[in-house]
């Protein structure tokens, strides 16, 4: 029995399984939500959450200053980008007229699928401002 060497640091070990564990539950989200919404919450919440958690045991494990600061600096990074960037293509989906499959989905201001309505409304503003210009 002495050959079998535990190497369990539960500083390091915990929340790298915690983090596994919020990323195989996004996975999971991903695969059974049921609309774009839903699965862009899952993917981007539950991923950064869950990479933070990884990101933390690595940086214990390596017990470098060099190294914690680079993973301090992806981990902002992340934090900093990704709801954005799960903003931006909820946003693009909600004004090209994607609805929620759920039923009551959310319509706050009344816009989905009226995208080519502000789009034509914005071209005719454009062209008046260059009439006025010219004259």
């Amino acid at each position: 029995m002495d050959t079998l060497v535990s190497d369990f640091n539960p500083w390091r070990d915990i929340p790298i399984l915690i983090g596994a564990f919020f990323v195989l539950t996004a996975a999971i989200g991903v695969v059974r939500f049921p609309d774009l919404y839903s699965r862009l919450h899952a993917s981007s919440k539950l991923v950064t959450l869950g990479s933070a958690g990884i990101f933390l045991g690595v940086a214990l494990s390596f017990q470098e200053s060099a190294a914690l600061t680079r993973l301090i600096a992806v981990l902002l990074f992340q934090f900093l980008t990704t709801p954005l960037t799960a903003y931006l293509i909820a946003q693009a989906a909600y004004l090209q007229g994607l609805p929620p499959v759920l039923p009551g989905g959310v319509d706050e201001w009344g816009a989905l699928g009226r995208a080519e309505e502000y789009a034509q409304a914005d071209q005719e503003a454009v062209q008046q401002l260059a009439a006025e210009r010219q004259s």
